[in-house]
Order: structure tokens, then C-alpha cells, then sequence
């Protein structure tokens, strides 16, 4: 029996419910793999179960078999899985999803299979292997929607929105968004309106609060089948209504996940909802604010300078000096769509986002030009808000072929990286503690790019890792929930 026919037998919300159990199970023991074994009832060593079979459970694929239950099966199935069933219909799916990537891809080169293979993978499963991030993320969001807003007159106060919504202040938002992963951790179901414990460190959340974000979170099957996202469609709505009026909880990273990010992904569904279009714009200009207080609270002014924007041409945005290297930066707040964090996707868009390093790549060489000749070398990169979780040295590869192909003017893309906000963080951190290890990170960066040596690790904080450089304290420092800090500047 095929995997859809398969599913399809079982009732829908007891699948989600065990799936989610097992998510729970995933995230409370931060985890993002886990070896489940299937027992044979039929047989009995020493009176306990014989192990048949192993299962390298992840949470990213249980939210796969979800979606797919949504499609293929409802309330109304009769059979009640088991977790032995479950594991067992989880490899199935492993293989009915191997083949359908296989049709996919089918007629593609073989490079571009390996990379769009390589990029959808890494968008799909590194953030729920790096759940740390989504905490920093959290922290940037913040700063950068309410922190710098209040502290800058000039930048726009785009948190007002979330504060007239719901009717509190921005901070007590992201704290009751907290309260929520709270809550989805130890429950697969949740009774509306949930009823939740008041306490001291809640700083003005109650019931009310927690209940109107609670339906953000919230969609109906059909809305899912109906989703162009798939799947991707239970990243925004990771709870499911039954049709016994049960609220289901898809997956705790889900839940996570968005209430990690929601600072952003709700202001932009206000700002759209009242004809404001520019939120990503004035976050540029909030990201450029954000580095400046980065560099400011790590290096003396002479080590660092933002370029003036030039008419003729657009330049870079900033220069930063160590001993052996000129440090050329371009920053780019990009969000990269969620329909692409899949490995099943829109693969002709990506290389349209591609086209954003190709930009920055183009400025980075013009400044470079413009730039006096000191005899250091000059290291090229382009910053980015997001991770983007791929390998600097694939993406290089696959601009370098997209320019060829088109026949476009040629780039150079000579100690071009790309560094995340995160890597670049800690880098200015290693630059202020010891220049030393820095221009040696950047050295071996180099090394491994031009060598294409990809079995070593070639990220930035890779390197920085086997050079036991320190790990990143900023971000530490930037937690909203360690207090707020001054709000005039």
C-alpha cells in the first residue's frame, strides 16, 4: 500500500496529536534527531518486546506527514494510530518523498540539481537543528522595530501597530509570543480560551492577551489544503481546528518558530493591512543603525567608517581595518520567502534572489576601485539579516553560472563572502579582543574558498570555532529580557 493510501486510513487529528506528542518529546530534550525503535508485540525476549526496526525521527519531516494527512485523510478515518504506526508510515514517507523530488529535479543538470537540492535542504532543516537562533533572531527583531525606533527620531515607529492592535505595549507582545511556546510545550491540545497562571515575570499578559494572539496562530483544514505554500502554510497557522472544535498543535518548533519571529511577520500583516508597503525599506535603514551601534560598542572610530552615498554611482556601505585586511561591506535586509524553505520549489526564483548578491557583488567591486591603494588586501562581504544557512563557496559557484549563461558583464567575485548578521557579530567581536585571531580567520577563509576545500568547515563561524574564537556576546547583551535598554540617544 502506497504512503497517501496509507495515511489516508488514519483519523486525522489523532495523527497530528501523536505527531506532535513526538515534536514535544523532540524540543523538550532539544533534540532535532531522535532514534525510535518499533517493537514486534508477536514476540517476546526476556518479557519485553523485540525491537524490529530503527527511525531517525525529525521534526521537519513529522511536519511533512501532517500536511499530507490534511490532504489525504480527516476526523472521519476510523483507524487510531499507534507510534508504531506512525514510525512505520514515517518511512514511508521517506521513500514516496525521495521519489517525488526525484520527478522534480528530473531533466535538470546535474549541477543545478546538486545545488537546488543542496539550498532548499538547508533552508528546510538547519534552523530546527539551530534552535538558538531563533531566540537571536527574536533579539534583532526587537531592537530593530522598538528599540532603535525609540531611541532614533527619524526612524519610523512601525511597533504602534502591533500596540493598537492588541492593545499593550510592544514588550508585553514578545512576552505573551513567549508564553505561548510556554504553553504549546506541554500540551498537544489546547482548550480555547486557554486560562494561563499569572506570575511577576509576565509583566502585564493575561488571559485576553494570550487568547488574541492565540488566533493568529490558528487555521482550518481546508485552508491548508487550499495553501500555494503546502506545507510551508503550517509555518504561519502551526495550530489546526478540528472538527470537534479542538485546537490541535502541529509542532512545538512550529509554535516556536513563530513566536520567535512574530515581531516582524505580524507588524508586516498590519502594515500591509493598512497600505503601508515600506516596512522592509525602514528596516534597511534600522539594520544600518543596528550595525553602526555593533561597531560602535566594539571598536574605536579610526577602525571603522560608513561610506557617503554617492550620485553618480551606488557604493558600499561600509569600511572596517584590522592589521592585514580593508573589510568591505555591503548590507542587504532580505528575507528569503518562505515558500523556498522547502526542497520541492519555485526553483527559477531562486536565482531571481540570487540577483540581490550579484547587486551587492557589482557595488562591493566599483568601491573597491574608488578605494585608495594601502597595500592590505581587501575582503569583500555582503551582510545579511537573515541565515541563509548555505555554503558561501555553492552560492559563488552558482552566480559565477548564472552570469556566464546570461552573458552579462563579467564580476568579480574574488573574496566575495557572505556573512550572516550573526557571524558578523562575532567577528567585530574577535576584531575588538584580539585583531590577531581575526585576520587569521580571514586568512583561512581565503585559503579554503580558493581551494574549494569544502570537507573543512567554510563558514565564517566554522573558522571561527576551530580558532576557539569567543562566542557571540552581543546578541547576548541585546535580549529584550534582560531588561530594556535607554531609549534616548
Amino acid at each position: 500500500m502506497g504512503f497517501l493510501n496509507t495515511i489516508g486510513r488514519y483519523q486525522l487529528s489523532a495523527l497530528i496529536k501523536l505527531s506532535s506528542s513526538l515534536s514535544q518529546r523532540l524540543w523538550n530534550g532539544n533534540e532535532s534527531v531522535a532514534t525510535l525503535f518499533r517493537m514486534d508485540s508477536s514476540r517476546f525476549i526476556r518479557g519485553a518486546f523485540k525491537k524490529v526496526g530503527s527511525t531517525y525521527l525529525t521534526p521537519w519531516f513529522l511536519v511533512d506527514i501532517i500536511y499530507h494527512g490534511i490532504v489525504n485523510s480527516s476526523d472521519f478515518a476510523i483507524a487510531l494510530p499507534s507510534e508504531n504506526d506512525l514510525l512505520s508510515l514515517y518511512n514511508e514517507f521517506l521513500k514516496y518523498d525521495e521519489e517525488l523530488s526525484s520527478k522534480v529535479y528530473e531533466g535538470f543538470s546535474p549541477e543545478d540539481k546538486f545545488f537546488y537540492i543542496l539550498f532548499g535542504l538547508s533552508q528546510k532543516t538547519f534552523w530546527f537543528q539551530e534552535r538558538h537562533r531563533l531566540l537571536a533572531m527574536n533579539s534583532r527583531f526587537y531592537q530593530m522595530l522598538y528599540g532603535l525606533p525609540r531611541r532614533y527620531s527619524d526612524l519610523p515607529k512601525y511597533f504602534l501597530h502591533i500596540e493598537h492592535k492588541y492593545g499593550c505595549s510592544f514588550p508585553t507582545y514578545n512576552i505573551a509570543s513567549m508564553a505561548l511556546v510556554w504553553v504549546v510545550t506541554r500540551n498537544t491540545v489546547i482548550n480555547f480560551p486557554y486560562q494561563i497562571a499569572s506570575s511577576p515575570k509576565m509583566k502585564g499578559v493575561d488571559n485576553k492577551l494570550v487568547n488574541e494572539l492565540l488566533q493568529d496562530y490558528v487555521s482550518e483544514y481546508e485552508t491548508v489544503r487550499r495553501s500555494t505554500l503546502k506545507a510551508r502554510q503550517l509555518y504561519l497557522t502551526p495550530v489546526l481546528r478540528s472538527t470537534q472544535n479542538e485546537l490541535l498543535i502541529t509542532s512545538a518548533f512550529l509554535i516556536a518558530r513563530k513566536a520567535f519571529t512574530n515581531l516582524y511577520w505580524e507588524t508586516r500583516r498590519l502594515c500591509l493591512s493598512a497600505g503601508a508597503t515600506e516596512l522592509n525599506l525602514a528596516l534597511g535603514e534600522a539594520f544600518e543603525r543596528y550595525v553602526d551601534e555593533l561597531l560602535e560598542h566594539y571598536l574605536p572610530n579610526e577602525e571603522y567608517h560608513r561610506l557617503r552615498p554617492s550620485a553618480k554611482r551606488k557604493r558600499a556601505d561600509l569600511i572596517v581595518m584590522t592589521k592585514e585586511y580593508q573589510l568591505l561591506i555591503e548590507q542587504k535586509f532580505a528575507m528569503l520567502n518562505i515558500s523556498q524553505q522547502d526542497i520541492q520549489f519555485d526553483l527559477e526564483r531562486v536565482d531571481s534572489w540570487l540577483l540581490a548578491y550579484v547587486q551587492a557583488a557589482r557595488q562591493l567591486e566599483q568601491t573597491e576601485n574608488e578605494l585608495a591603494q594601502d597595500g592590505r588586501p581587501v575582503v569583500k562581504l555582503i551582510l545579511f539579516f537573515d541565515n541563509l544557512y548555505i555554503a558561501d563557496g555553492l552560492v559563488k559557484e552558482r552566480v559565477a553560472g548564472i552570469l556566464k549563461r546570461k552573458g552579462e558583464v563579467p564580476l568579480s567575485l574574488k573574496n566575495v563572502f557572505m556573512i550572516s548578521i550573526d557571524e558578523f557579530e562575532r567577528l567585530i567581536q574577535v576584531i575588538s579582543k584580539n585583531v590577531d585571531v581575526a585576520d587569521r580567520v580571514m586568512g583561512e577563509k581565503i585559503i579554503r574558498q580558493y581551494q574549494k576545500n569544502y570537507s573543512k568547515g567554510v563558514e565564517f563561524n566554522q573558522v571561527m570555532d576551530e580558532m576557539s574564537a569567543d562566542r557571540n556576546e552581543y546578541i547576548v547583551k541585546m535580549n529584550p529580557f534582560e531588561g530594556e535598554q535607554s531609549d534616548t540617544n
